[in-house]
């Protein structure tokens, strides 16, 4: 320490219980947090709104339109577009290819729309039983310690 004084040392468990919880918010954090995205069109005029991911087969593409009219196309990642005349205020697709997939949204009026994609792949939520795991194994080390902890008490004879 700066002013020659010694810490003690950092447990393990302590560690422990600090990564495993620490995975746990962030990952919740991560999927929980949903941002609309305001689509202002003033007189000049938007005609698209333009949103692009790569996307593996199976994942799904959810759109929520809050305010306003927003019609869908997907440009696939073989260039071919699949227009979608939906005026319902909740739209998904599921991929059915591999690539990056274009999402055009036509504007018909000011919108305030919400979208979001869900993975097929267990990567979205892999982390959380090892955040789990981690966190067990630091609680369980820090329970099972301090039951070793305990003085024994003996008498001491010449």
């Amino acid at each position: 320490m700066g002013a020659g004084g010694a810490a003690p040392p950092v447990k393990s468990e302590d560690v422990m219980i600090l990564i495993g919880s620490t995975i746990l918010l962030t990952m919740l954090v991560i999927q929980a947090w949903s941002t609309p995205v305001s689509l202002n069109c003033d007189e000049d005029g938007c005609d698209y709104f333009e949103v692009k991911y790569d996307l593996s087969e199976g994942d799904v593409f959810t759109l929520e339109v809050q305010e306003g009219e927003v019609r869908p196309t997907v440009i696939l990642p073989d260039e071919t577009s699949d227009f979608i005349d939906n005026k319902n205020k909740e739209w998904k697709y599921e991929a059915k290819s591999t690539g990056v997939h274009t999402f055009n949204f036509s504007v018909e009026q000011d919108s305030v729309i919400d979208y979001s994609v869900s993975r097929g792949i267990i990567i979205d939520y892999g982390l959380y039983p090892i955040g789990v795991l981690i966190l067990a194994f630091g609680i369980l080390k820090r329970i099972f310690k301090e039951s070793e902890d305990e003085p024994m008490e003996a008498l001491l004879e010449d």
